[in-house]
């Protein structure tokens, strides 16, 4: 009977370790050894019900009409476990590793030619400290494109690499981490969907999806530009969450809209005004003024989802476009920075804006009166 006694422990405690190990598996978190059948309960708890929605973010068909899309409400979750410390993990992988460029020897020959060069001659020779770094790497990208041709891959990570370099500029290369990408493009609508409603999110209306716990997109393939667009969008979620951590809605999908149509020249970034809530250099939808946005989180649910995210658009285009604009952002974003876990409220959010922008609407007003143009960074 003892012995029996022992086995049924035993066998409780296998059972209590395993579940431990499929549960921190699941969730991400790190599990709690010092207190094992505590964290077995609150994990549990936890997945009891966060395991039937995880959490993700949505990128909408763009080939649907705004008057349909203004309708339609996306069934999905919208971000509603950002305030979910179970999920909360660092998902970046440290910081960007950087190295210096070679310094630039100069010299002037016997005729007095000044020279240049980035070899030291065998001779004495004076050193131009150019101060210039360069990043060994941003990301680890897991790119799986069946189907598709490896000039897709090498263009997105073309524009990647620039958003990342756009990013730098604003925060700084320092506030920078190392971000691991995993995205999947399906060749078929039927694969999109059937890989979507695998991991317990709804397809409708959607083009690309961001699911957080797994740190993993998918995206529907219906042409070269329109996957393109979606990969970049969904890749920016990623690089937010990693970089930034939890973020509001507007901010996420303002910066994932914001980037979708950018594109290099040599070293020169161009980001286009997205196409989508544009045209002829002008703005075709009505929108949120920035101070009503920042408090239409909820609205996400269930809200005017075009409008949404045509408002998250133009917010950040309005402040990518000025340099005292870029520096609310990096207030911003270094003040997410600082708590990956949680997102930056409301009220501190407008106290930040309207101490960069006293007259903030009017100014937001105008500047959306007047044509769009491209940034160059």
């Amino acid at each position: 009977m003892f012995k029996t006694k022992l086995r049924v422990v035993f066998v409780f405690f296998v059972l209590l370790i395993a579940s431990a190990l499929i549960a921190n598996h699941f969730t991400g978190r790190v599990f709690n050894y010092y207190d094992p059948i505590g964290e077995v309960k609150r994990i549990y708890n936890s997945l009891s019900t966060q395991l039937a929605t995880e959490p993700l973010a949505t990128k909408q068909l763009k080939n649907v009409s705004t008057a349909t899309l203004q309708n339609v409400s996306v069934s999905a979750d919208n971000h509603l476990s950002q305030a979910n410390n179970t999920r909360c993990v660092d998902v970046s992988l440290g910081k960007v590793k950087y190295k210096r460029s070679s310094d630039i020897f100069t010299w002037i020959d016997s005729d007095g030619v000044p020279h240049f060069s980035d070899k030291k001659p065998d001779f004495a020779v004076a050193t131009y400290d150019t101060g210039f770094i360069e990043p060994l790497d941003y990301f680890d990208l897991t790119l799986n494109t069946p189907n598709l041709p490896s000039s897709f891959n090498q263009e997105l990570r073309i524009k990647l690499n620039t958003v990342f370099k756009v990013y730098g500029q604003i925060i700084g290369v320092h506030a920078l981490k190392k971000v691991k990408l995993n995205l999947t493009v399906l060749p078929t609508r039927r694969a999109y969907e059937a890989a979507i409603k695998q991991r317990g999110g709804d397809p409708t209306n959607t083009a690309g999806m961001y699911f957080h716990a797994s740190n993993s997109a998918f995206i529907h393939y219906d042409n070269a530009h329109s996957a393109m667009r979606t990969a970049v969008h969904e890749a920016v979620h990623a690089i937010n969450k990693a970089v930034l951590g939890y973020t509001p809605r507007w901010f996420n999908e303002g910066f994932a809209e914001y980037f979708e149509l950018t594109k290099n020249n040599m070293q020169t970034a161009i980001v286009e005004p997205n196409s989508s809530w544009t045209k002829n250099n002008n703005i075709t939808k009505s929108v949120f003024s920035i101070d009503s946005l920042v408090g239409l989180d909820d609205s996400w649910k269930k809200g005017d989802i075009s409008k949404l995210y045509a408002s998250s658009w133009a917010a950040i285009y309005f402040l990518m476009d000025t340099q005292a604009g870029r520096v609310l952002l990096k207030n911003i974003m270094l003040a997410e920075q600082e708590s990956l876990c949680n997102k930056l409220s409301e009220k501190q959010l407008k106290t930040m804006m309207y101490k960069q922008f006293p007259n903030l609407n009017r100014e937001y007003s105008q500047r959306l009166k007047k044509p769009l143009k491209a940034h160059i960074f």
